[in-house]
Formats: C-alpha cells, structure tokens, sequence
C-alpha cells in the first residue's frame, strides 16, 4: 500500500519537477526539488477539502446531537448493550458515523507522510531513476532536503507552529471540540500535546518531511479559515432571511 502511495507521489513530483525545469530558471535559495514538493502538497490538500468538508459537517452535526445521546444514556444506563443498540439506532438514523469520518483525513495524511518518507529517504528510486546527484535539493538555509534541518529552529519548529495554529483554529470555530463536551478536555489537551512531539519527531527525519507537513498545515488553515468565512456568510443570510420572513409574516 505505502509503496504504490509513494509511486504516485513520486511520479507526481517527477511531473511537477520536470514540467519546472523544462520553464522557469531554478532560484539560487531554492531548489526545484523543494518547490515540486510544495506544489505537490498543495495539490494534495486540493484532494482532501471533501474529506475536510464532510469532516466539519459530521462534527457539526454530533454536536448537535449530543443531547439526545446524553439522553439515551441515561434512559438505558441500567443495560449498556442496549444503550449500544439504541445509540447505534440513532447515529443509523441520523446518517453519522460515530468517530469514523473525524479520522479520515488524520489517516489519509499519515499514510501520505510515511509513503512521502520513503520517497524523499529514496528519490533516486520513486523520482529520478537514480539521478539525484545530478540536481539541487536545497531550501533557503537547508543545504539538503534529503538530511536533518541543521538549525534547532528552522522547519521542524514551522511544523509545529503551523500544527499549533490548526488546532487552535479548529478548536475555536468547531462545536464539537467544546472542552465542555463529554471527553473533549482530555482530547484537546493530546491535540495541543501533539504540535510540540512533532518538534523532536521531525528533528532528526530528513528536512523535506516538515517541509511537506508545514506546507500542509498552512494550507489546511487556508482550507478551514475559507470554509468557516463561508459559514459565516451563510449563517448571516439565513439570519437575515428569517428576519423578512417574520417581518411578512407579521404583516
């Protein structure tokens, strides 16, 4: 699976890189190579906007339904495979998988992670066919994309600022990230964990996988920050739709 992920990612990439040699001159601080990888991740996240669309709407829509699962706990607290059964029923009913739909992008971007792994770990492999030594693969002040960040501050910090930003946001705009939910404390807390283990994760991978998350993240802030001013405007038109329509109502 990982390595028919990393073919595509590295035939992708080798298309991206190909199509920029072949019509732009190469910058001096920084490498095609690092570019067709922040072109390649944009277009990845391009892919993920439905799974981040349905994700926000399931969310959404367990927040709303949060009362009427606090309610069937307690109508049938006195036999939980009941409660099971009824709970199932409602989430069925509603059309909701409960805890499904909220991991679908976290696996779709770890299976994209360790398969890019691979491919930056062997580009003469899933890229250039055993040519890498004869291009650049630098980015501003890292020499190599293939080895570590050799600054403590450069692009393992940026992924784990950028990841820090992404959880704020969602937790303040999503409903069902409410601290006052039902386990949502203890969960909040992992996902605020989560953005400084990345730090020492990526300390010691080569520079071209934070390079890849951090590009992620801002382009899923894009995503979300896009979606949730989207919202905003809907929300605001259907307010306003319910003010005339009691205004025509009353006359």
């Amino acid at each position: 699976m990982l390595n028919f992920i990393a073919q595509l990612l590295g035939s992708l990439m080798k298309l991206i890189y190909e199509t920029l040699v072949n019509n732009f001159t190469e910058p001096e601080s920084m490498s095609f190579y690092a570019i067709s990888i922040i072109i390649m991740t944009a277009l990845v996240s391009l892919i993920t906007i439905p799974m981040t669309m349905n994700q926000q709407k399931q969310a959404a829509k367990s927040s709303e339904m949060q009362p009427k699962i606090e309610e069937i706990k307690k109508k049938y607290s006195y036999d939980p495979q009941i409660m099971q059964q009824k709970m199932q029923e409602f989430y069925k009913q509603e059309g909701v998988g409960p805890g499904l739909s909220s991991c679908l992008v976290m696996i779709f971007q770890l299976l994209i992670l360790l398969s890019l792994y691979r491919v930056i770990q062997n580009p003469d492999k899933f890229v250039f066919d055993g040519g890498l030594h004869a291009i650049r693969n630098d980015f501003l002040w890292v020499p190599s994309l293939s080895k570590a960040d050799p600054l403590f501050y450069g692009l393992p910090l940026l992924t784990s600022i950028s990841q820090l930003l992404v959880q704020l946001f969602t937790m303040k705009t999503s409903p069902a990230t409410n601290a006052q939910a039902p386990g949502m404390g203890s969960m909040n807390t992992m996902l605020m964990v989560m953005p400084i283990m990345y730090y020492f994760i990526f300390r010691g991978l080569p520079a071209g996988l934070p390079l890849y998350w951090t590009t992620s993240s801002i382009a899923r802030l894009v995503i979300l920050g896009g979606q949730y001013l989207i919202g905003l405007r809907k929300r605001d038109e259907e307010v306003e739709n319910e003010k005339i329509n009691n205004k025509n109502s009353k006359n």
